[in-house]
This record gives structure tokens, sequence and C-alpha cells, in this order.
């Protein structure tokens, strides 16, 4: 995994020389990976709708089959092949970008060895700089960014950029489960729900312990997400939903 963090650390660190603003480069790189896996996302996208559209008739065919494991997967290929559908269309893209995404958390969990490179008084700079409400992307967004004195227990809370992160994961699987929800998988569909919950809690978690520019990188990449949800719902002129 590191000779992605490496690369990615190494293009976040261009990114710093050209606006000389940690945040910025943040955003600037988050955007550039998120077109970069466009493809591999699409992919898995395309594969989760086209998997909940036959799911109705591969459960029929399960249950009408269920003691004909033989004829149960005949049918299933044959559904398959009718509505060229893969199974492992959906593993492949998933499989592919794995080690990519440990790769950029590894560049933007530990700048100081794969984005400035052996130069410990650029790191300290970068990333203490302040950055909109937060004072250091290298330590976690918590409210003592916003206030100044307080209760211990208030000033250790997640800070706003772990909200905003947990919204919007919350509305991106929102939009995500709508669009692969399964008719008659009721098991499925409330596994799929309990996710939506879950997911953005754990980010609020996460953003106790994370860097600032990690949550801040999840955050712009949700955003980007929900607008590449939105547009690929969206007919395209001509068509009809």
């Amino acid at each position: 995994m590191s000779i992605f963090a490496q690369v990615f650390g190494y293009l976040l660190g261009l990114i710093y020389g050209l606006v000389n603003d940690y945040g910025i480069a943040i955003i600037i790189f988050t955007l550039f990976t998120k077109l970069l896996l466009m493809p591999f996302t699409i992919k898995q996208m395309k594969s989760s709708k086209a998997m909940a559209a036959i799911q109705p008739k591969m459960k029929e065919i399960q249950e009408k089959y269920k003691d004909n494991k033989e004829k149960q997967n005949q049918m299933l290929v044959e559904l398959y092949k009718e509505h060229k559908y893969n199974p492992m269309s959906g593993c492949l893209p998933l499989l592919i970008q794995f080690p990519i995404i440990i790769g950029l958390f590894t560049a933007l969990r530990e700048p100081g060895t794969y984005v400035f490179v052996n130069n410990p008084e650029l790191t300290l700079l970068a990333t203490q700089d302040t950055f909109l409400w937060i004072k250091n992307l290298s330590t976690p967004d918590l409210m003592s960014n916003i206030f100044t004195t307080g209760p211990a227990w208030l000033l250790a809370l997640p800070g706003i950029m772990p909200i905003m992160s947990s919204v919007l994961t919350y509305f991106q699987m929102s939009s995500q489960n709508a669009s692969t929800q399964t008719s008659g998988n009721n098991a499925m569909n409330n596994q799929m729900k309990i996710m939506q919950i879950m997911f953005p809690v754990m980010i609020l978690f996460w953003g106790t312990s994370l860097s600032a520019g990690l949550i801040l990188y999840w955050t712009v990449g949700s955003v980007f997400q929900i607008v590449q949800q939105y547009v690929m719902k969206t007919p395209a002129k001509g068509e009809t939903k």
C-alpha cells in the first residue's frame, strides 16, 4: 500500500507547492482523485442498480428451484445473460479502489512521511496553517476550535467538520440506497438502512481522533459523490426515467 501513499503524497505535495495552502491543496487533491476513480465508481453504481433490478427475479428462481441447485444455477446464469449482468462486475471496481483508497488515507494521515518527505519544517508550516475555523489540519477538529473555554467534555466533542462529514455521508448513502433498494428483499433493505445510520455515527466518532485534513478529504469526497449520484440519476435529454 505504501507505493500508493508515496504517489498520492507526492501529488499532494506538488499541489501544495502551487497553492501554498494545505486545506485548499487537500480539496483540489480530493477532486482530482475522485475524478481518477470515477470510472470505477460509475461501474460499481451501475452494477448495484442492475443487481437491484433483477433481484426479484433472482429470488423467484432461488425459491422455485431451491431443491435443485444445478437447475437454479443454470436459470440464474440465463437471467444474468438476459440482462447483461456480470456478478463479478461489482467486485472488481471495489478491489481496484481498495489499495488506492488505503494509500490516500495513509498519505493524508502521515503528511510528514509521504507529502513533505524529510522536511519537518514544511510539514509543521503546512499542517499548522489555519484553514477556515480549523487551527491545525494535522490534529482532530474538535469543539475546542470553536470555543476557547468551557467544560472539558464540550471541548472534546467532534467539531464542525466531522459533523458536516457525518451529515453529508448520511445523505450520500441515503441517495445511493434509494437507487439500489431491492423490492421484496426486506432483510437487505433493512441492512442498508442500518448502515445508513451507523456509518455517519462512526464518522463522528472517528472525528475525535483522525486529523482534520483527513476528515476534510472525506467531506469533499461526500459532496462529490452526492453530485455524481444526482447526475447519474438524472435522465439524459430525450430519455425517460
